[in-house]
């Protein structure tokens, strides 16, 4: 294998960032509006809520790597993250976060250092860790890290609904998972 065929710590974290977005796609597959915003289980989340979190997640993660201007209350965006409107839809969460991933994807390739420190608000560093330099290889990963966790809600969330296990597919014994 030549260097040509390694793929780039960037091009990796695009790919783990797309493979989260996929598992959320796969969550409410085949689910009407109705399923997608129910709350079938012990958490007060449902589908769509996740999604809409997730996308307001990412999208500030990619806005202060971008150096795009936040939102002056950081605390109530976050909270806004959390409610459905009408328009929330699954259909435009999921063209919204394409959106959003594509800008992730752009921005990402382009970085020439992770290692970049990325400035982080004092209004926002109060909710994270204070012993870390934030960087643009943290802030990627630690978006990884709230999306495969959220995942693991909605893997739950979804079972809870209709059963389906694995990324929304019932899977047959001994069938490879998705």
């Amino acid at each position: 294998m030549t260097n040509d065929n390694i793929a780039s710590e960037q091009q990796l974290l695009v790919r783990f960032l797309a493979g989260q977005r996929e598992a959320y796609r796969q969550a409410v597959s085949g689910l009407d509006e109705e399923q997608a915003r129910s709350v079938p289980s012990a958490s007060a989340l449902s589908l769509s809520v996740l999604i809409k979190h997730c996308i307001d997640g990412e999208r500030t993660m990619i806005n202060r790597i971008a150096g795009a201007e936040e939102a002056a209350d950081p605390v109530a965006k976050w909270q806004a993250g959390w409610q459905l409107t009408d328009a929330d839809t699954v259909p435009a969460l999921l063209a919204e976060w394409d959106e959003v991933g594509r800008r992730t994807e752009q921005v990402l390739l382009a970085e020439p250092d992770l290692d970049r420190v990325v400035d982080i608000p004092a209004n926002v560093r109060q909710w994270l860790p204070n012993d870390t330099a934030y960087t643009v290889r943290w802030l990627v990963l630690h978006s990884i890290e709230e999306l495969s966790r959220h995942a693991g809600h909605a893997d739950v969330i979804r079972e809870s609904i209709d059963g389906a296990v694995g990324h929304g597919v019932k899977q047959q014994p001994g069938a490879a998972w998705g």
